[in-house]
């Protein structure tokens, strides 16, 4: 009776073998991409690029300008 109420345990061990969009791929070629990238830059720099970056970005940038200006308006 309760062995007809639990999913089989194979229906979630199928890996579909023909995907159209792997995000693990995508993130392994975008990290190699930023490691060339930076491969000449010392971390500091490469850090400092990064944040400029993101700042700059559509995203992050306006939460980073915000978080930015309460901080130093707390610290008046």
């Amino acid at each position: 009776m309760w062995e007809s109420a639990f999913i089989p345990r194979n229906r979630w061990l199928k890996v579909k073998k023909n995907k159209k969009f792997d995000g693990v791929k995508m993130k392994w070629d975008i990290q190699q991409q930023i490691s060339e990238e930076f491969a000449s830059v010392s971390d500091e720099e490469a850090r400092r690029i990064q944040m400029a970056k993101v700042i700059k970005g559509p995203i992050l940038g306006p939460f980073c300008k915000e978080v930015s200006s309460v901080k130093k308006a707390s610290s008046k």
